[in-house]
């Protein structure tokens, strides 16, 4: 039974570490960092760094799921992409819908435009963030309250305002 056991705990940490070869496997650092085999999963205190090819995650604490590509994180969280900038408490990143879910205060600012919202979530693959929750968007010296806004980091345009 335990040559079983072992041959199948092999299978599956094959499997496991193929799956996470092929994916967009960050590089991380923190201070403090614990890798849980039985999850797949970096555990991070500490100056977080999380690094993906295009995108870059900081923190002060955070949990990487290397199967899911999901990520966890806590406090003074800067979320970085080229020179989309967002600043929030809490985030989760889900790999699978390539988004990423702000919470808890989000701040969203480019040359002369400051979105700040209770929450928003941002696409990278359509490059749409959503505001939502106390929005306030800022332009140039106007300032607006909304219940949400749609804005399109790439091309600079606001597709919603409601």
């Amino acid at each position: 039974m335990s040559t079983l056991r072992i041959v199948t705990l092999t299978v599956f940490l094959t499997l496991a570490l193929s799956a996470v070869a092929f994916a967009e496997r960050p590089e991380v650092s923190a201070d403090r960092q614990a890798f849980d085999v039985a999850t797949m999963r970096y555990l991070l205190d500490g100056h977080v760094t999380v690094r993906f090819p295009e995108r870059t995650i900081t923190a002060d604490h955070a949990q990487v799921n290397l199967v899911t590509m999901e990520v966890w994180a806590q406090d003074h969280i800067r979320l970085v992409e080229g020179d989309i900038l967002f600043i929030g408490k809490t985030l989760y990143v889900k790999g699978s819908e390539r988004t990423a879910y702000l919470s808890g205060g989000a701040d969203f600012t480019r040359s002369a435009l400051a979105i700040r919202s209770d929450e928003a979530t941002f696409n990278w693959d359509t490059k749409i963030a959503d505001f939502t929750g106390n929005v306030r968007l800022t332009r140039e010296d106007t300032e607006e309250k909304c219940a949400h806004v749609r804005y399109n980091v790439v091309t600079g345009e606001i597709l919603l305002t409601e």
